[in-house]
């Protein structure tokens, strides 16, 4: 680019290079050097644009490079977040292998290395991998990826690496060391530079309204940075403090709340105002600033989700604003249950497996409940036999249950199909006032706690025949044994085990004494069992 006429010429065209991600000048050898992807190449630019092949590294992207003054390069790479060390005869080693899918800025100054290491959902380089295909005549601009999560690490001069900051809401586009042996990163998601301090402490140095911090020269005689999304140039000027203001993000109280006192901490005279909405951005829909408050106490904006604050600081340079915190009432959330079921306790440990279950007078009742504020929940539980109308609760209410699960022993009712309520209440963290509550029922349950009768049993011409009643039903096995021998399972008359009332008649088989005796059994759906048995004289 000239710089009095600003025309653009073509310098160099590095083979086989699709994108130029990095540029860094090698003072010492008088070249520019170039990072590029998607081949991960590394390319050495003499002064009239001759590009020769430095390195060729096994990640798809050089992202970043930085230098000193001896000729030796850094490189940081995508898709796989390692720092390269080049050495003046370009031989390359690994500086560290970060955490992340991308080291996307690095800086070298007085021995030490500052690094910028991201980790997105798809590395930004990554779109862009290596193919034999030619490229088209013309591509689309480059789409970076959304925010991802970011971390800055210091490399010492003896090699020690260490992570000084890690923060899940933002990625790091752009790094830097001040003389002062500060840390400034640029992040890529809020238009912000952290400054982190020699402790591994750090704060928010910058703060502008552009999305993201590109590039920093703050080392100038005449500091600087530049922003994307939108394009923009900063200059960064020592002068006294005049007329600023700290605004905050958007707070997010999760639910509707009215707002209570506004207090703070610091040295000096602060004036506050506060606005409020339901968006996560602010917005024309949210209230105008409020009242200057000049004093900490009540916030007079309107009740909302969301709040932001703002102070004007005094010119005073001495000045320093500590903490600023805000109490609020939201609105209070109702717990919702769902899902009410009941089921037989499972079997005891090295109990054999049977069908139908073992019977047992106990049910497990479970079900789920949605408490979106976190408030401490009670449980109360009702039944009703599906064909009346009034509940009865199931325990008194001296017993306070909290867990989503109970035991209930059925003996002591009727059997039948029987309906359970369940209500849930946040009283324990609530004003009665204020307390919520909702129920959710289940289907019918049925109890069934007696067992079948065996009626009419007799055996006659080689033939067993009888009659299995039970008052709920189905019929789930009958079996017969003939002098103690082996239960065998047997059918009912029409083959299919139905109803709550099953006839038999089936074959004796082979018996070997002159007495047998015929022993039946018959289980209902719920395990309970009936036995009869009867001895048969066959005359020999």
């Amino acid at each position: 680019i000239d710089p009095k006429s600003g025309k653009v010429k073509r310098f160099s065209v590095p083979k086989g290079a699709k994108h130029i991600w990095a540029l860094h000048y090698d003072k010492r050898r008088s070249r520019l050097i170039a990072g590029t992807g998607p081949e991960g190449k590394l390319f050495a630019i003499d002064p009239i644009g001759r590009a020769k092949l430095l390195f060729k590294s096994d990640a798809s992207h050089i992202m970043a490079l930085s230098g000193d003054d001896k000729g030796t390069i850094y490189a940081g790479t995508s898709d796989q977040a390692v720092v390269l060390r080049i050495a003046p005869n370009d031989q390359a080693t690994v500086v560290h292998d970060f955490p992340g899918n991308e080291v996307t800025a690095i800086d070298f100054y007085d021995g030490q290395l500052a690094v910028a290491s991201n980790k997105f959902k798809t590395a930004p380089g990554s779109q862009f991998k290596a193919s034999s295909r030619k490229a088209p005549a013309s591509a689309g601009p480059v789409t970076r990826p959304r925010a991802g999560t970011g971390q800055v690490w210091r490399v010492g001069a003896e090699g020690r690496a260490e992570m000084v900051v890690s923060r899940k809401d933002t990625h790091f586009t752009a790094i830097q060391w001040g003389t002062d042996g500060a840390i400034y990163a640029g992040g890529g998601h809020e238009g912000r530079i952290l400054r982190v301090e020699p402790d591994s402490s750090y704060s928010i140095w910058v703060d502008v309204e552009e999305r993201q911090v590109l590039a920093l020269n703050l080392r100038a005689k005449s500091p600087s940075f530049v922003t994307g999304d939108g394009a923009a140039l900063y200059r960064v000027k020592s002068s006294k403090r005049r007329n600023a203001i700290w605004t905050s993000k958007a707070l997010d109280a999760r639910f509707a709340s009215k707002w209570g006192r506004l207090t703070w901490r610091g040295r000096g005279r602060f004036v506050f105002q506060t606005r409020s909405g339901n968006t996560k951005e602010p917005g024309d829909t949210w209230s105008g600033w409020s009242k200057d408050l000049k004093q900490p106490g009540v916030v007079s904006s309107p009740a909302g989700r969301f709040i932001q604050v703002r102070a004007k600081l005094p010119n005073d340079d001495s000045a320093v604003l500590r903490a600023v915190q805000i109490f609020y009432l939201p609105q209070n959330q109702r717990a919702r249950v769902s899902n009410v079921q009941g089921s037989r306790p499972p079997p005891k440990r090295g109990e054999a497996p049977r069908q139908p279950l073992p019977p047992t007078t106990l049910l497990n009742l479970s079900w789920k409940a949605n408490n979106t504020d976190g408030d401490s929940l009670r449980y109360r539980i009702a039944y009703r036999e599906e064909s009346q109308s009034t509940w009865r609760d199931m325990f008194a209410e001296d017993t306070v249950l909290r867990e989503a699960k109970f035991t209930w022993d059925t003996g002591s009712i009727p059997d039948g199909y029987y309906v359970v309520r369940v209500e849930v209440s946040d009283e324990e963290s609530n004003p009665e006032r204020r307390t919520l509550r909702s129920s959710a029922t289940s289907e019918p349950m049925v109890v069934d706690n007696h067992p079948p009768r065996l009626e009419k049993l007799k055996v006659g011409k080689g033939r067993v025949v009888g009659r299995v009643v039970d008052a709920l039903g189905p019929i789930a096995r009958i079996q017969i044994s003939v002098d103690a021998g082996p239960w065998r399972d047997v059918f009912p008359t029409d083959s299919v085990l139905d109803s709550a009332d099953e006839r038999f008649d089936v074959p004796l088989g082979a018996i070997s004494s002159n007495s047998p005796i015929v022993a039946v059994r018959a289980f209902d759906a719920s395990g309970n069992q009936a036995n009869r048995e009867i001895t048969v004289k066959t005359g020999r």
